[in-house]
């Protein structure tokens, strides 16, 4: 795995810093896809928040907001068809691949559209992946659009290698691929 020396930290559970991230969540992916936020963008953002967490990372800006979080969840809710990650990527739970069982699920990841590039989602997923394996998990799975270049790259340098087969994203259909750690 890849360090990165950007600031990042593991959060409380809060409700405030949910709503930010999936606020951050809906603008990145807005931008990556060149449209208007999509209040299903929202939604499923807000249903992951619920789910059962292990951790969620998050780099603070200089103004008490947000410029970026990693959303890891538990084994599991990554098979529910509602769940995406990005750097911008994203990607749903019906793809079928063999997983690790007990595999960490990298739900969401987002960055500021004006931080990336930085390093920060490197070093978001850095300690998201640690954050996993420090709670008992050994592996880390995430899905990501095919076409979204730059959030597949990281996640190759960072060691994810892609299985199974592609599978459409929920919403956008593009093909989606399991990547695990």
């Amino acid at each position: 795995m890849i360090e990165s020396t950007a600031a990042v930290r593991v959060a409380a559970v809060d409700a405030e810093t949910d709503a930010a991230c999936i606020d951050l969540w809906a603008a990145a992916v807005a931008s990556r896809d060149g449209r208007p936020e999509d209040p299903a963008v929202r939604a499923r953002a807000a249903a992951k928040f619920a789910a059962a967490r292990v951790a969620l990372v998050v780099a603070p800006d200089s103004h008490d907001g947000i410029r970026g979080f990693a959303l890891v969840t538990a084994p599991g809710t990554g098979g529910t068809g509602d769940t995406d990650t990005s750097t911008d990527s994203s990607g749903t739970g019906t793809s079928g691949a063999a997983e690790p069982a007990d595999a960490a699920y990298i739900s969401l990841l987002a960055v500021a559209p004006s931080a990336q590039g930085s390093g920060l989602g490197r070093a978001l997923l850095v300690a998201a992946v640690d954050a996993a394996r420090d709670a008992g998990h050994e592996h880390c799975t995430l899905h990501a659009i095919e076409d979204n270049a730059p959030a597949v790259r990281l996640y190759r340098s960072a060691g994810f290698r892609p299985v199974g087969e592609s599978f459409p994203h929920a919403l956008s259909r593009r093909p989606t691929r399991t990547f695990v750690v």
